[in-house]
């Protein structure tokens, strides 16, 4: 092993409810990607941008969040391309 690889083993119980729920995102496939913001070392807010299916009807997208960025990309009058970027503050 070089000096550049580090192996880390981390059972469940050595996170915290923020550091659970952050790494449960990463592992969900509808996920783009997921941004962490951290203050004083701790996490305070994730960002996900997920793709959407372009058949979703845009009344519904918006009611599934509270706070979200939409990306709507069209081409040819139809739709080609639908992400939503949704802000989860943690406490």
């Amino acid at each position: 092993m070089t000096s550049d690889q580090h192996i880390i083993k981390i059972n469940q119980s050595d996170l915290n409810k923020n550091e659970d729920k952050a790494l449960k995102m990463i592992r969900d496939s509808k996920y783009h990607s997921i941004t962490i913001i951290k203050r004083d070392g701790k996490i305070e807010m994730l960002e996900s941008i997920e793709r959407i299916s372009e058949q979703t009807r845009i009344i519904d997208i918006l009611k599934d969040h509270n706070y979200q960025n939409i990306e709507l990309k069209q081409a040819n009058g139809k739709i080609v391309c639908l992400n939503r970027t949704v802000k989860t503050k943690l406490t």
